[in-house]
């Protein structure tokens, strides 16, 4: 039975030590978190007025990759926004930009103004375009839920795993060589394999460096528009989904077979 341990977690990070999966359970999580996570991201721009030296084009690309908070809990599944199930007016938000220059200044994620209090930038800091007076951008945005699998803009976070490395010392003075890379050679969360490999190649036959096959180092980093929890439980809620349609596709062609036998 698989176990994991948690040995690492914040807001928006998580590390874990996952024992006892095959390769490929683990890569379909990591896979999932990636590019299946619902997200709110803008999608389309109706820019009523630029005057900046920015194209329309560029300004709708910035406005799009900009994090929005996505409040999973007030909207319906992704897959009922797909599939037409839920309301469309549901499924997204509208956002205006309106910002005229009294001087020199930059136009920022935070001067973006949401319709949705539950849906805005993550980061208000984030520059867009720099205007000089006079200059104007009036634009309005409508942001929508999507995955990443369709565009970046929709990834929610990043993840990856390793495998959990065994290293043994046998030449003491390997320890004195490997102190700029590896303080500690025999602890797998700081020493990662790649580091002690590195080391093995100073070291020599000082070194022995293996792996756990079922064993890894599984971590996950939230872009912030919801927090590591959330994008936990989506990711197995999808899998979950993903499962169940699968069982049902097997049963009901077993059952077709049957009926042609």
């Amino acid at each position: 039975m698989p176990k994991a341990k948690v040995v690492e977690k914040s807001h928006l990070f998580l590390k874990a030590i996952i024992e006892g999966a095959c390769p490929s359970l683990v890569n379909l999580l990591r896979r999932v978190l990636i590019a299946e996570l619902p997200v709110m991201a803008i999608d389309s721009v109706v820019v009523v007025n630029n005057t900046s030296v920015m194209y329309d084009e560029m300004l709708a690309h910035r406005l799009g990759l900009i994090p929005l908070t996505t409040p999973l809990q007030a909207l319906p599944p992704i897959e009922d926004c797909e599939s037409g199930l839920a309301d469309p007016s549901e499924c997204t938000a509208r956002l205006t930009l309106q910002v005229t220059a009294d001087g020199e200044m930059t136009v920022y994620s935070g001067d973006l103004m949401s319709e949705r209090p539950d849906v805005a930038p993550v980061y208000k800091d984030i520059p867009i375009v720099k205007l000089v007076k006079g200059q104007n951008i009036t634009v309005e945005a409508y942001a929508k839920l999507g995955r990443a699998r369709d565009h970046a803009k929709w990834q929610a976070a990043l993840a990856s795993y390793y495998y959990y490395p065994k290293v043994e010392v046998r030449d003491e003075r390997c320890r004195e060589t490997c102190q700029e890379i590896c303080e500690n050679l025999e602890n797998p969360l700081e020493c990662t394999f790649n580091k002690a490999w590195t080391c093995k190649d100073l070291c020599g036959d000082g070194l022995v460096v293996e792996w756990d096959r079922y064993k890894y180092v599984f971590w996950v980093e939230s872009f912030g528009n919801y927090d590591v929890e959330t994008a936990l439980r989506e990711a197995f809620r999808i899998l979950k989904r993903k499962f169940t349609v699968f069982a049902e596709s097997l049963s009901q062609r077993a059952a077709a077979l049957q009926q042609t036998a």
